[in-house]
């Protein structure tokens, strides 16, 4: 099962009981799988008001619509349909604007610079990483940012020695269904924003639970020249 198809699945077992009702926007951006670990929506500039922010893998938009309501012109995209009719019915009210659209396909055809672009374990570690950093790069305006979370490829201690692999995952209801993930070494990462055009400002390690034996999230940034 790749991505899209069990986020469909996901997203149907959620939505089997009952319509999405509106939420409040959430208080903070998360980078990790834990609340108040790691930094804020700050990464992505010190003013986020007026910028062009696009979140590749929104799910049920929790992020995009923080950044939509500390003034940002919040756009996000995921391949799931059934994704974004959540985040449309959480958070439209917020100015947010939500798209159901592969994430390469979407960067393609968009017309305009970015000021920012961001994944939260979403498209970035789950698409081949050349095409995708690629035409975010080709999206970015001058000195605009990528950053991206990603489960840290040491979370179990070692590195896999093949980047691609298929990852086991939870449904809501128990049941188990599976990713394609791409767990690449933090410098490999370095290379493939390089190739790309864009330049590396941060490597991060983050534990989350804070206690946890290995780095569980990495956190990367880059920026345009």
């Amino acid at each position: 099962m790749t991505a899209a198809p069990f986020w469909d699945a996901h997203a149907a077992q959620r939505l089997a009981h009952g319509p999405p009702q509106p939420l409040q926007p959430p208080a903070r951006l998360e980078w990790t799988q834990r609340p108040g670990i790691g930094p804020a929506a700050d990464l992505l500039g010190d003013n986020l008001t007026g910028l062009r922010i696009l979140e590749l893998g929104c799910g049920a938009g929790h992020n995009t619509a923080h950044l939509a309501a500390v003034g940002a012109l919040a756009i996000g995209v995921d391949r799931s349909t059934g994704q974004i009719e959540r985040a449309n019915a959480h958070y439209g009210h917020t100015g947010a604007l939500f798209t159901q659209a592969p994430a390469v396909g979407y960067l393609r055809r968009g017309i305009g610079h970015l000021d920012a672009i961001f994944s939260v374990f979403g498209a970035i570690g789950t698409s081949e990483p050349s095409r995708l950093l690629g035409a975010c790069s080709r999206r970015l305006g001058r000195h605009g940012v990528l950053a991206f979370s990603v489960p840290h490829p040491r979370r179990t201690g070692v590195i896999p020695l093949r980047p691609r692999h298929r990852e086991a995952a939870a449904l809501p209801d128990g049941t188990s269904g599976s990713v394609d993930r791409f767990d690449v070494a933090p410098a490999s990462w370095a290379c493939y924003l390089n190739r790309a055009g864009l330049l590396v400002t941060g490597l991060h390690d983050h534990f989350a639970p804070v206690d946890a034996q290995w780095p569980t999230t990495l956190l990367v940034t880059a920026r345009k020249p």
